[in-house]
């Protein structure tokens, strides 16, 4: 029972850490002009995904089609935890709870789980866009994440200029890449150009590495990681070693931002709570009682043969901590893995030339620039959780290796950091000293993930970076600050 209680912990923990969030609020600002600062690049435009939860499709094309994945609600997921807590104390057997919460569980996302091989289980499958969006209408009028983006590109270039990639994110990353060239190459016969503008969107970053490992850089342009695992996660890398850690701060902070962007009675609830304590005994019950004596048992009974095989989740393990990795996941069982373990080899390989590619990649003409926000909690149930990002994903990651201070911290007791170094966010929380690209680098307190909405300020500066003549740095893009603020999440604010 304790185990099947814990699984279901850490399915919530892959799925929240890696995805855009569906149950976020949707806002825009009518006022805004997409268009008003970019200008036009004659170029093809490629927006590479982030993951896709939505679009995966169990025998797509039949009368038994299903999505893989229900969709994650907040509210359901509180809803499910009431009713199973409630239910286990009245009939005193905590049996109950797992088995309501399982089955929740198995119902959300029991269709995407991976073999020993990285392939997958099921039948599933996703839609494929290998023409410009102009084939696609469906596309074309999107308000919100990459869809917006498409929206704002078919207006600025023409949708028969634009391309997407779509693709099934469990699966090897080596195998996209294949995928990705082909686009590129119909891009580049479509329009008569030699290169292309990219943009790559959360997990899409890893995917675009995964292309430029294979295929090299002479034909783009320009590369702008968004929210990228373009560097690796720390979730990924800490579950993958079973660090699973409940604090309740980082949980408070978590939900709340969650449930009271569209309730402020629920937040003030959530405050509540947490002053009584509640999720400190919560968390000491889960840290205490339940995942140091069951973890290894939860492993070998959900997560290896599911979230485990996924070939994309090993394709952003930090190189360092790989071999840790393999060990927790496969020791003893290394030869029923083999195959897969040697497709994690490759990817290896693949991070250790990842930084040194880029720099290449520069150097011979191919410009790169990297948007994260920060300032929000990660999910908060592994040892790097509720580390400071943008609720998906760790800003030190997505910044290409900053220095970023924990959540509610600043890196020093210097007021006057950032003056004495314009590399330090003016919040003392970010430093981009030593990040791969310093003068390339934006980061956006309060940012959201991928959060580049129709209609808003992040959509406009993001194409402000893309049609910018030469290389876009920080102090030559005029108008946007290296380290800006958002109320909202889209809409930016300088920081003087």
């Amino acid at each position: 029972m304790k185990k099947r209680i814990i699984a279901l912990i850490l399915a919530f923990v892959i799925a929240l850490g890696c995805c855009s969030p569906a149950f976020a609020k949707e806002s825009k600002d009518e006022t805004v002009n997409p268009l008003s600062q970019a200008g036009t690049s004659d170029l093809p435009f490629i927006l590479i995904r982030g993951m896709n939860f939505s679009g995966l499709y169990y025998k797509m094309g039949t009368d038994k089609e299903q999505n893989c994945l229900g969709e994650i609600k907040a509210a359901d997921i509180i809803k499910v935890v009431l009713k199973a807590s409630t239910t286990a104390i009245f009939k005193r057997d905590w049996n109950v709870f797992a088995d309501i919460a399982c089955d929740y569980a198995k119902d959300l996302m029991g269709l995407m789980a991976c073999d020993e091989k990285g392939n997958s289980k099921y039948d599933v499958s996703v839609q494929d866009y290998p023409l410009a969006i102009s084939n696609y209408p469906e596309l074309q009028n999107g308000e919100t994440d990459e869809f917006g983006i498409l929206h704002a590109a078919c207006d600025i270039y023409g949708a028969d200029k634009v391309y997407y990639y779509n693709y099934d994110w469990r699966l090897d990353p080596l195998t996209h890449a294949d995928k990705i060239n082909k686009l590129v190459n119909q891009a580049l016969k479509d329009s008569g150009k030699d290169k292309v503008n990219l943009v790559c969107a959360s997990m899409g970053g890893i995917e675009t590495i995964s292309y430029m490992y294979k295929y090299g850089t002479e034909k783009l342009n320009r590369v702008i990681f968004l929210s990228s695992t373009f560097t690796g996660t720390h979730v990924t890398t800490d579950v993958l070693q079973g660090k699973i850690d409940f604090n309740s701060y980082y949980v408070y902070m978590y939900l709340r931002k969650l449930v009271a962007q569209n309730n402020k009675g629920l937040g003030v609830l959530m405050d509540a709570l947490y002053k009584i304590k509640l999720f400190d005994g919560v968390c000491k019950f889960l840290n205490k009682t339940l995942a140091p004596n069951i973890i290894d048992e939860v492993y070998d009974y959900f997560l290896t043969d599911t979230f485990g095989t996924m070939p994309s989740v090993w394709a952003l393990v930090l190189p360092e901590e790989y071999d840790a990795c393999i060990k927790y996941m496969f020791e003893g069982k290394e030869e029923k893995y083999a195959d897969f373990i040697a497709l994690t080899k490759e990817y290896q390989k693949m991070t250790a030339q990842r930084d040194e590619m880029l720099y290449k990649a520069v150097e011979d003409g191919t410009s790169i620039c990297v948007v994260a926000g920060y300032n929000s909690a990660t999910v908060p149930v592994y040892v790097g959780g509720g580390s400071n990002g943008d609720s998906i994903l760790e800003a030190d990651r997505m910044l290409g290796k900053a220095k970023v201070a924990p959540l509610g911290t600043t890196l020093s007791n210097d007021k006057d950091a950032h003056f004495k170094n314009p590399k330090i966010s003016f919040d003392n929380t970010v430093d981009l000293t030593n990040v791969l690209f310093p003068e390339n680098t934006w980061a956006i307190r309060n940012g959201r993930h991928v959060g580049c909405n129709y209609g808003t300020d992040m959509s406009t500066f993001l194409f402000t970076l893309v049609n910018y003549k030469g290389t876009p740095t920080v102090t030559n893009v005029k108008g946007y600050n290296q380290f800006m603020d958002s109320s909202t999440g889209y809409d930016l604010m300088l920081v003087k």
